[in-house]
């Protein structure tokens, strides 16, 4: 009989390679914010993916990149802080034909992690000529990859060969959760997340980057009825006065298009109210950015 096998997995990578549609799809469920737009990713959040064989616990990372601020500096920390206690990082770019600096600076970073490191490279769908061949080429050259694994998730190529590849590298061990968790966060947590990724898709320059949501309470009425509760947070006053929008038009929209995500991810049916407020510079005080982008509701 062969033995089970279990262990943490980090996915690391610059912003916007595909981070969290990859986990999203191995997963089966959004679990994860995805977004055209770099560092929507805020927090080091874990994905379960468990079958007979093998469960292996993805430990989602904000992308890596060049911080600008205070916030910046707060999510680029909390990648690096997720590589304590892995047994393998998976770090993840796209064909684009060589080693980008970038990467070349943060793979030596990772030297002196005594565990393996698999490639992932995605978008593979979107490859143009030799880019793809010419990739892993140059990845490999640098000895610092175990395995170079060519995918898509959104096309969902090659994701069982990556998945037999990570068991590969876990230790043998008994399960860290129940076969049907897929997360370890709270719902709350999630509602939160699902609530700001159409921040994220709904509007443009600063606001994004600007904004937290806080779940102030989730109460399951008799009748079955979920009903939800939550605070947009702004930076500014001109910014809760975009989120709100002419007539409330705004909040409206990201209140419809995010209940229809929770109401998916939770299988039942939501009342979500949406209020807005302002704590004025909190992207630039340290206490209240590790508040507001925490795991859970507020009272």
């Amino acid at each position: 009989m062969r033995s089970f096998k279990s262990g943490f997995v980090g996915v690391l990578g610059q912003t916007n390679v595909g981070k969290s549609t990859f986990l999203n799809t191995v997963i089966g469920e959004k679990l994860l914010i995805t977004s055209a737009k770099p560092q929507t990713t805020r927090n080091r959040v874990r994905c379960i993916y468990t079958n007979d064989e093998a469960q292996i616990v993805f430990v989602d990372t904000p992308g890596l990149h060049q911080p600008r601020n205070r916030l910046s500096r707060y999510i680029l920390r909390e990648a690096f802080r997720a590589l304590r206690g892995l047994d393998v990082l998976l770090y993840m770019i796209e064909p684009w034909g060589r080693v980008s600096d970038y990467d070349r600076v943060l793979i030596e970073r990772f030297q002196n992690h005594d565990r393996p490191i698999l490639l992932l490279v995605n978008k593979i769908d979107l490859a143009r000529g030799n880019d793809l061949e010419e990739t892993l080429l140059a990845y490999e050259a640098t000895g610092k990859f175990a395995e170079l694994i060519p995918i898509s998730a959104v096309r969902k190529i090659n994701l069982d060969e990556a998945l037999r590849t990570i068991v590969i590298y876990l230790p043998e061990g008994r399960p860290y959760f129940p076969a049907d968790i897929k997360s370890d966060c709270s719902e709350a947590f999630l509602v939160g997340e699902l609530i700001r990724e159409k921040i994220v898709q709904l509007t443009f320059k600063e606001i994004p980057y600007a904004t937290a949501v806080r779940v102030k309470w989730m109460n399951e009425r008799e009748d079955g009825l979920l009903e939800i509760k939550a605070e947009i947070v702004t930076d500014r006053k001109s910014q809760k006065g975009i989120i709100i929008g002419k007539g409330g038009s705004m909040i409206k929209q990201i209140g419809t298009k995010a209940r229809a995500d929770i109401e998916s991810l939770l299988g039942t049916h939501v009342f979500l109210e949406l209020t807005a407020k302002v704590y004025k510079g909190w992207t630039r005080d340290l206490s209240q950015i590790e508040r507001l982008t925490g795991n859970g509701a507020e009272g």
